[in-house]
């Protein structure tokens, strides 16, 4: 019954993409990485409606390394809904769940995954995962939708206090917990050798993405931040899979090249900015204009931080329990400060940029103390109130107006350091 379920919710979101010709061309793809990236992601999604998959519908930051281990495919139904943005499908979904009472005060990737759902577009779970990093959200909606499907849910609790000496333990003694009840469950035994193989893959990807991370220091910067941003679906939820290894190898070499040619992403690089926070996935307009109209190259975005250690494949849970605890943005809020101002002097940023997706009480809670504190270190910081997933309140002309002003002051800042 459940194979038949699955074909069913494949058949249904195959008519809507087909009905929907307004997917946008990105002007982004410029790296083979990138297409290599897409690749990746796609066949995960066409993977998780296939009859014989197990599939774990998880929400960021929850460890790959133990689904991989397991053979359990992975699904990000948060990100899949930004996929479904970009593609212009998701006005009639956010549109279904409101008119079942979901308010628009919820997050729309999370309302986005519930009208997809009620729409039967998205395949069936066979366990549902979440963390309290830093979603709140996603844990009741996964849990709500665990008992609409009659499947298990999970749930990693990560502390607040995570510098506690207790802390390391507590989370690995849950990771490992969930990996053997999944494992109990599929009639499979935990296979450590494997786990310490995705960990490996992780380890590899890592080190890569961390010399990027280098590379991206360089002036003028050698990466779009318009197709760098979306990198962070890959970091959130792609490690510890040998082609996550590969990916990150070639995005490295294919940087280094542009490096040692002296290539610029923008041309004339004006300025450089740090972006906070995602995007809007329903259009490409604003990092198109901010980098290619303004000449102004959005030298790093902060999701795109590695902000763990190398994990140690001999202790498997502990290691994935110290890289989430180590989540810069995670805590007090001093901490994601101190993150912030590094990058600012790593990646000689001119001004901050942040597109405040208002449905995330957790990351726009600190904006103001945020931008007060890189003003008083004079750095112009711009917020961008928006949503990522929902258009119906996106003005196009008005970001460009704000746009406009802000690089008038980064300007000005230029010339009187003259």
């Amino acid at each position: 019954m459940e194979e038949n379920i699955r074909k069913t919710q494949f058949h249904n979101l195959w008519n809507l993409l087909k009905t929907n010709r307004e997917k946008q061309i990105s002007p982004f793809n410029t790296l083979k990485a990138t297409k290599m990236r897409s690749s990746l992601i796609g066949r995960f999604f066409r993977r998780a409606y296939q009859k014989d998959a197990v599939v774990a519908w998880r929400s960021s930051f929850v460890p790959s390394e133990i689904l991989f281990a397991l053979d359990i495919v992975p699904f990000p139904p948060e990100s899949i809904i930004s996929m479904f943005a970009n593609s212009h499908l998701t006005d009639g979904i956010l549109q279904t769940a409101e008119d079942h009472n979901h308010s628009r005060d919820i997050c729309s990737f999370l309302r986005g995954t519930v009208g997809a759902v009620i729409n039967n577009y998205m395949p069936m779970p066979d366990f549902l995962i979440a963390t309290s990093l830093y979603c709140h959200g996603s844990a009741q909606v996964f849990y709500s939708l665990s008992k609409k499907y009659n499947k298990e849910f999970f749930y990693i609790d990560v502390p607040y206090h995570y510098d506690r000496a207790y802390t390391v333990d507590y989370v690995a003694k849950q990771i490992e917990s969930i990996m053997k009840k999944m494992a109990e469950r599929t009639g499979k035994k935990i296979d450590i050798d494997k786990l310490r193989q995705a960990i490996i893959f992780s380890n590899q990807a890592r080190e890569y993405y961390v010399k990027v991370n280098e590379l991206r220091k360089n002036r003028p910067t050698p990466m779009l931040g318009g197709e760098a941003v979306d990198y962070a679906i890959i970091l959130a939820h792609t490690f510890g899979c040998p082609e996550m290894t590969e990916i990150c190898r070639v995005l490295y070499e294919e940087l280094k090249e542009r490096v040692d040619k002296g290539f610029s992403s923008v041309g004339e690089e004006k300025h450089r900015i740090l972006w906070r926070q995602l995007r809007p996935y329903y259009t490409n307009t604003l990092f198109d204009y901010v980098e290619r109209t303004k000449k102004a190259a959005v030298a790093f975005e902060e999701v795109n931080c590695v902000h763990w250690q190398e994990m140690d494949p001999k202790e498997p849970f502990r290691s994935i329990a110290k890289r989430m605890l180590s989540n810069g943005a995670f805590g007090q809020y001093q901490r994601w400060l101190d993150y912030t101002l590094s990058f600012v002097e790593d990646y000689a940023i001119d001004g901050v940029i942040e597109f405040a997706h208002w449905g995330c009480r957790y990351l726009s809670s600190n904006t103001q103390m945020l931008k007060e504190a890189l003003q008083k270190k004079g750095v112009p910081v711009l917020v961008i109130d928006g949503d990522c997933i929902d258009r119906r309140d996106y003005s196009d002309g008005q970001v460009k107006t704000r746009i406009d002003a802000f690089m008038e002051i980064l300007n000005y800042k230029k010339e009187i350091k003259r």
